[in-house]
C-alpha cells in the first residue's frame, strides 16, 4: 500500500511544473476539479504514504538485524555495503529519471538510524519525534532569515524560480523535460544533485530518520506484527484521523489566509502537514492491519502481496512508466494534464504494476532489482 500510495503525490512531480508540488496556485487559481483533487491528495496522501514507507524501512532493517546469523560487526559491514548500493541506485535514478528520488536519502538515513536500534521503544519514539521538532525549528529559523535578512530582490528571484514561476522559467522546465530531454541531460544531472542535497539537509534527514526510529519502536512493540487487538487498531485509526485531519486543515487555512505567500507558505505553511502526517500515516497503517486481521477484503490483499515483495522494482518501475508518459523520450505530456487527469495515469500504473507483479512473483520469485541489489551487496 505504501509503494502504490506514494504515486498519488509523486505523479504531480512527474507531470506538473516543480513549483506546483508545494504551491497548488503557482500558475494561478486552479480549476475546481483540479483544486478538489489536490486538496484530497494533500489530506490523505501528501507525506503520509512516504511516512509509511519510511516507517517500514526502519522496521525492515531492524528485522534483518534481529534475524541475522552474523555477529554484530559482520552484519553492520554487510548493511553498510547494502546501503552503499542503495545510494548508488538512488543517485542514478535521480540523475537519469527523477530528481525526487528517496533511495539515496534512505541509504544515508538508514546508516544513521541503525545506530539507535538497541534503544527501547520509548526512547526510539522520543528521539523520532524530537527529530520532527528539529525540522520544524529549522524551518522557522530559515523563514525568519528569509523574512528579515534576505534582500527583496533575492526574494523576488526565489519566488519567480521556485514558487510562482515566470514565463521564462516555465518554458525552460518544459523544454528540458520534453523537446530538449536528451540535450539537457547535463543540466538535469546538476539540478538533481542540488535537489537531493537540499532535500536531505532541510527535510529528509530529520523526517526519515525520525520515522525509521518510530518504525523500529512499533516493531518492538508488536504493533507492526499485528499482535495488538482489533479494538486497539480501530482506536488508533479513529484517533489518527481525528487528530491529523484538523491539523492539516488548519495548515491549509493558514496558507489560504496568507494567500500562499512564498515567505510564509514555503516553510511555515508546511509545519501543520509535517506533524499531521504522522497521525494520518498511523491511521492508515492501523486501518490496513485491522482489515488484514479481520479477514476483510482478503482477496484484495492477496493480490497486493507481490507488489510489496517487488517493492524496489516497483518504485523504480513507477519512474520508468511515468517518465515514458511525460518526458521527451516518450509521449512528452509534461505540463499538459490537470490533477484529475493525472489520477487516471495513477490508476493505469497501479493496474499495470499489480498485474505484472503477480505474474512475475508467481513464475520468477524475487524482483529483478531486488536480486541485483542482493547480489551486489554480497
Amino acid at each position: 500500500m505504501a509503494i502504490l500510495g506514494i504515486l498519488l503525490m509523486n505523479i504531480q512531480s512527474f507531470g506538473r511544473l516543480s513549483p506546483e508540488y508545494l504551491n497548488p496556485k503557482a500558475l494561478g487559481d486552479p480549476q475546481t476539479l483540479d483544486w478538489i483533487v489536490w486538496l484530497i491528495n494533500h489530506l490523505i496522501a501528501d507525506e503520509k504514504f512516504i511516512s509509511i514507507l519510511t516507517l517500514l524501512f526502519g522496521a525492515g532493517f531492524l528485522l534483518m538485524a534481529q534475524n541475522s546469523r552474523d555477529n554484530r560487526v559482520d552484519f553492520e559491514r554487510k548493511f553498510r555495503r547494502r546501503m552503499l548500493w542503495l545510494f548508488i541506485f538512488g543517485m542514478v535514478h535521480a540523475i537519469v529519471l527523477w530528481p525526487g528520488d528517496i533511495l539515496a536519502a534512505y541509504a544515508i538515513c538508514g546508516l544513521v538510524a541503525m545506530r539507535f536500534r538497541d534503544r527501547s521503544p520509548a526512547e526510539l519514539i522520543a528521539i523520532g519525534l524530537s527529530l520532527f521538532a528539529g525540522a520544524m525549528i529549522l524551518w522557522m529559523l530559515m523563514s525568519a532569515v528569509m523574512l528579515y535578512l534576505v534582500p527583496a530582490d533575492t526574494q523576488e528571484w526565489m519566488v519567480q524560480r521556485y514558487w510562482t514561476p515566470s514565463a521564462e522559467v516555465i518554458d525552460d522546465e518544459v523544454e528540458r523535460l520534453t523537446t530538449g530531454w536528451f540535450a539537457a541531460a547535463g543540466d538535469r544531472a546538476v539540478n538533481a544533485v542540488g535537489a537531493q542535497a537540499w532535500m536531505l539537509v532541510s527535510e529528509r534527514i530529520w523526517r526519515m530518520v525520525g520515522m525509521m526510529l518510530i518504525g523500529m519502536a512499533l516493531l518492538k512493540l508488536g504493533f507492526l506484527r499485528g499482535e495488538w487487538s482489533l479494538g486497539a487498531y480501530r482506536r488508533i485509526f479513529v484517533l489518527g484521523v481525528l487528530i491529523g485531519f484538523p491539523v492539516i486543515i488548519a495548515g491549509l487555512a493558514f496558507n489560504e489566509a496568507v494567500e500562499w505567500d512564498f515567505r510564509y507558505s514555503f516553510l511555515l505553511g508546511r509545519i501543520a502537514n509535517h506533524w499531521g502526517s504522522i497521525a494520518v500515516a498511523m491511521a492508515w497503517v492501523s486501518l490496513f492491519i485491522f482489515l488484514v486481521k479481520s479477514d476483510a477484503l482478503a482477496w484484495a490483499w492477496r493480490r497486493l502481496i507481490p507488489v510489496g515483495r517487488l517493492a524496489l522494482t516497483n518504485y523504480i518501475g513507477q519512474s520508468v512508466l511515468c517518465a515514458t508518459v511525460f518526458y521527451g523520450f516518450g509521449l512528452g505530456l509534461f505540463g499538459q494534464l490537470g490533477n484529475l487527469e493525472l489520477m487516471a495515469v495513477v490508476i493505469g500504473v497501479w493496474a499495470l504494476q499489480i498485474s505484472s507483479s503477480a505474474l512475475w512473483f508467481q513464475h520468477l520469485g524475487a524482483g529483478p532489482l531486488e536480486r541485483l541489489w542482493r547480489r551486489l551487496a554480497r
